[in-house]
């Protein structure tokens, strides 16, 4: 079994001749950012909401248009293609 090394002893540091200590540097403090508030969440899921309604009204119109001759927009659309 190898044996275990010893850690080196440190030096002592060595007093420089003439000079002062050094004042440390002072930390330059960041501003915060300022966060811009956005839309609130209910606008925001009021659009979508009315967005996706709006999309549910025109596939099922178009749905009954291609099937059953029915609907508002899509009447009659697809009897003059055949």
């Amino acid at each position: 079994m190898a044996a275990r090394r010893k850690k080196a002893a440190k030096k002592a540091p060595k007093k420089s001749k003439g000079k002062g200590p050094k004042a440390k540097k002072e930390k330059k403090l960041k501003e915060p950012k300022v966060i811009k508030p956005g839309p609130p969440l209910e606008s925001v899921l009021l659009l979508v909401t009315g967005l996706l309604l709006i999309g549910a009204l025109f596939t099922l119109d178009f749905v009954k248009g291609r099937d059953y001759e029915e609907g508002m927009l899509f009447k009659g659309e697809y009897q003059a293609a055949k």
